[in-house]
């Protein structure tokens, strides 16, 4: 009968424990990521993304390339839908997605969500300070060993209500995340390969509209 009761008490301990070894994981696990983002200068990747909406029912695949170069380089390049891209190139967001928008061009502030879905460095930007972080438990993506991150804003400046990451285990990059945009609109990018410090195309981040293609400036549009 002790015996039994002790090892109750030990199951309960146990039991009571686990969530707080959990939240540690998590917070470890953000603590590499952040390491890993804030010591790169360039990035490339290729990805695959799903986007997901509820109100039409509706799954849209797309995949493409993607470079960042610090501070505030970003180029996203579909191969497929193959000519749609988004350049954030130092002063401005452009948007130029022949594939739903054809002849037409968008520039946006700064500070527009635009190419920043993209870049999984954005989240990892004081997301102490930003985000409630609960853990969601241990995955594997491809080959790799990851930890599962929930965010959820403390704030309703972020562009969306919650997200999920997938960090490695091994080097803490995210190889795959998930937000739920504040239309409602889920969108998903899994990292197919990653290159920290790789070399970059300067060329890429630059655009220029083609000709007859309108310019839709929304620069003197914030937030």
């Amino acid at each position: 009968m002790t015996r039994w009761i002790t090892g109750v008490a030990v199951a309960a301990m146990l039991a009571n424990a686990s969530p707080a070894g959990a939240q540690d994981a998590a917070q470890v696990a953000v603590d590499r990521a952040v390491a890993a983002y804030e010591g790169m200068k360039t990035l490339r990747a290729t990805f695959e993304q799903t986007l997901t909406n509820p109100l039409t029912g509706s799954t849209m695949h797309a995949s493409g390339e993607f470079q960042r170069q610090q501070p505030n380089l970003i180029s996203v390049r579909f191969t497929d839908p193959a000519g749609d891209l988004i350049v954030v190139d130092g002063s401005a967001i452009w948007m130029y997605l022949p594939s739903t928008n054809p002849g037409q061009a968008f520039k946006m502030p700064m500070d527009a969500a635009g190419a920043m879905a993209f870049d999984p460095a954005q989240l990892m930007r004081d997301p102490g300070t930003r985000f409630e972080i609960t853990d969601g438990g241990s995955a594997t993506i491809g080959s790799r060993s990851v930890r599962v991150v929930k965010l959820a804003p403390g704030s309703r400046t972020e562009p969306f209500t919650s997200a999920t990451l997938w960090i490695d285990d091994a080097d803490g990059l995210i190889r795959q995340f998930e937000v739920v945009e504040q239309t409602g609109i889920t969108r998903r990018i899994r990292m197919l390969t990653i290159q920290p410090n790789a070399v970059v195309q300067r060329a890429s981040f630059s655009f220029t509209p083609p000709r007859g293609v309108q310019v839709v400036d929304q620069t003197g549009v914030r937030g």
